[in-house]
C-alpha cells in the first residue's frame, strides 16, 4: 500500500513489527543506522537513511524504525483524527 499523502500513519523499533496490524513500506535508519535481516536478505542502514520496500519479515534491527500504515481500512489510524463513521 502507497503512503497517502506521502504521511505514514505508523513508526515502530523494528522490534516492535506487528506484521498482524500494519503493514510497513519503508525502513528508517535512525540516528546511527543498523543491520537486520529484512525479508530474509541483510539489510545495513546508514544512520538518518531510509529505504521504501515492501515489509514482510524483520529481525535484528536494534535502533532501526518501521513505517507504514494500519490495516484496519474501516476504522483507520487514530492519527487520522477525528474521523466516524
Amino acid at each position: 500500500m502507497a503512503k497517502i499523502n506521502e504521511v505514514h500513519s505508523v513508526c515502530v523499533p523494528c522490534s516492535e513489527a506487528n506484521f498482524t496490524a500494519h503493514t510497513y513500506t519503508e525502513i528508517y535508519g535512525g540516528q546511527n543506522g543498523c543491520n537486520a535481516i529484512v525479508n530474509g536478505r541483510l539489510l545495513q542502514m546508514g544512520g538518518s537513511s531510509s529505504l521504501f520496500l515492501a515489509v514482510k519479515s524483520v529481525s535484528g534491527g536494534t535502533g532501526c524504525f518501521l513505517l507504514g500504515v494500519e490495516k484496519d481500512v474501516v476504522n483507520g489510524s487514530p492519527n487520522l483524527g477525528s474521523i466516524s463513521l
